[in-house]
């Protein structure tokens, strides 16, 4: 399979701590989580506004926890591995095609990304919604500094009743990350929450990241 590639106008991200024996109960066994101190695990949000896809433009959310990577893959060693909980898409066609292809965990309704930015033009809030307009998180974050061009290599770690599989992706475009603590969050009492509870989580995120016109390419994946 050649590699599938995703146009992103606009994604962000903000890695939350949460504790390692939470973190654990989400893991099959096998795969264990990064500790950014002893006992404490992170927890990703990520909104991505995809502007051309094999499936069309779409949206998603993506709710993972960090994990450690295998090395060697492609001869690099990654930025850093993921294990997805949930993903949600805008469409059933997007929805389709990660499940079919990559095998991804998926809330299986349609939801609406909305992005706005400040006057200024350096801070970007991303608010999902269900297809029924109820609010199901909201993730802001803040630029700083200047936009710095970025290649980074992920895994991410997923099955289903098929079998277990190591995704590879690489992530290029304009990057705005650190570690300033400006970031929030907002979740709100919905569905989409059931398999992931996100009252574990310190509020203040970790690190937040801001990527504009990037390329996410997805490698052929892996079984594991």
């Amino acid at each position: 399979m050649q590699v599938v590639q995703y146009h992103i106008s606009n994604g962000i991200n903000c890695i939350f701590e949460i504790p390692t024996e939470t973190a654990r109960q989400y893991l099959p066994a096998g795969i264990e989580p990064v500790e950014a101190n002893h006992g404490v695990s992170l927890m990703g949000i990520t909104m991505f506004e995809f502007s051309e896809s094999p499936v069309g433009p779409y949206q998603e959310l993506v709710v993972s926890l960090y994990a450690v990577p295998r090395l060697g893959i492609m001869e690099q060693h990654p930025h850093a591995a993921v294990y997805p909980i949930v993903v949600a898409s805008s469409s059933r066609e997007a929805r389709e095609h990660a499940i079919d292809l990559w095998h991804l965990p998926h809330f299986m309704e349609d939801i609406s990304l909305e992005f706005s930015t400040t006057p200024d033009g350096r801070s970007i809030t991303g608010k999902v919604c269900c297809h029924k307009g109820r609010p199901i998180v909201e993730l802001s974050v803040s630029q700083t500094g200047k936009w710095n061009p970025m290649y980074q290599l992920y895994q991410s770690f997923q099955g289903d009743d098929s079998g277990s599989y190591m995704g590879i992706m690489d992530m290029r475009g304009q990057l705005s990350e650190h570690e300033e603590g400006t970031g929030t969050v907002q979740a709100y009492d919905h569905r989409f929450f059931e398999h992931v509870d996100l009252s574990a989580i310190d509020p203040q995120p970790f690190r937040e990241m801001w990527l504009k016109a990037g390329v996410e390419s997805y490698h052929a994946l892996i079984s594991i």
